[in-house]
């Protein structure tokens, strides 16, 4: 029962018309130069949007403020979004890790809830064996340029390890591969390639990031090093040699936390919080998954 619209802080001040136009085209119905919010309207915001707020003179309304956040940077004190922790909403976060981050700052007034990331790419049934390795390594391009390093060394084909390729093409590259080795920063809130390598249907080497650990999990549905070479490489090289049978398996549940992670499966639980968002609007802070 809700419409989606969007609008930008300062709209209208100093934008150019090609600028204008973009945005236009980008959200044809739900594009808004200024919002006058109604009394049944939901704020929805990420980052630093609680500026905006202020800004337009709206902080002051009851409407109630969902507040997705991505990531661990806001529970850094020297991080922008920090202050905002202690304004009133319903938080959605994209991990059960982030979400007990959040909660242990103490600072939240308001639910706390957890929506894993979900994808749309269909899990695949098999997959091409055209290439063996695809290094996934635009986020860690000094760890990755010395694994194909190595890989050279060994005779094993694989393409550009750093270079951030469209999605469409990221996609193909995954589906013709075995082993994908994907290589997150130290620390994220989700991070999404490990789950559309194990939906292509990769054997998926990866990193703990911390905000991967309620979908990798290692020896099950893949393997996770240590973010070192030798580690590294010694994960690539298990997973190539891995035998049939061990190789289905762990292909298979791969698939089956895929498919877990359905775009579906989190639209319907973002939906449920909007069926519910007046008791929520109302809670004090409580850390609740709705994994």
């Amino acid at each position: 029962g809700f419409t989606p619209k969007i609008t930008f802080e300062g709209e209208g001040m100093n934008e150019n018309e090609a600028l204008l136009r973009e945005r236009r085209g980008l959200w044809p119905t739900g594009y808004a130069a200024r919002w006058e919010p109604g009394r049944r309207d939901v704020f929805f915001l990420a980052g630093l949007d609680w500026l905006y707020l202020a800004e337009s003179g709206l902080k002051s309304l009851p409407n109630p403020r969902i507040n997705l956040i991505q990531g661990f940077n806001h529970t850094r004190r020297t991080a922008r979004a920090h202050r905002y922790l202690a304004e009133r909403a319903i938080r959605i976060c994209v991990s059960d890790e982030v979400a007990g981050a959040i909660s242990a700052t103490g600072l939240t007034q308001g639910p706390i809830l957890a929506i894993p990331n979900g994808i749309d790419f269909p899990a695949a049934s098999s997959t091409s064996t055209a290439r063996a390795v695809t290094i996934v390594g635009y986020k860690r391009p000094d760890l990755a340029r010395a694994l194909s390093r190595r890989l050279h060394e060994q005779g094993i084909a694989h393409p550009p390890t750093t270079k951030f390729h469209e999605r469409c093409r990221f996609l193909d590259l995954l589906a013709e591969s075995r082993v994908a080795v994907c290589l997150p920063l130290a620390v994220e809130g989700f991070y999404l390639p490990a789950l559309e390598a194990m939906a292509a249907g990769c054997l998926v080497v990866t990193l703990d990031c911390i905000g991967n650990r309620g979908f990798c999990h290692h020896g099950k549905n893949c393997l996770i090093a240590e973010p070192d070479l030798e580690s590294l490489w010694s994960a690539v090289k298990k997973a190539l040699d891995m035998p049939d049978p061990e190789c289905e398996r762990v292909r298979r549940a791969a698939r089956h936390t895929a498919n877990e992670h359905s775009i579906h499966a989190e639209r319907q639980r973002f939906q449920a919080i909007l069926t519910d968002v007046d008791r929520l609007w109302r809670m004090d802070g409580v850390v609740a998954s709705s994994a």
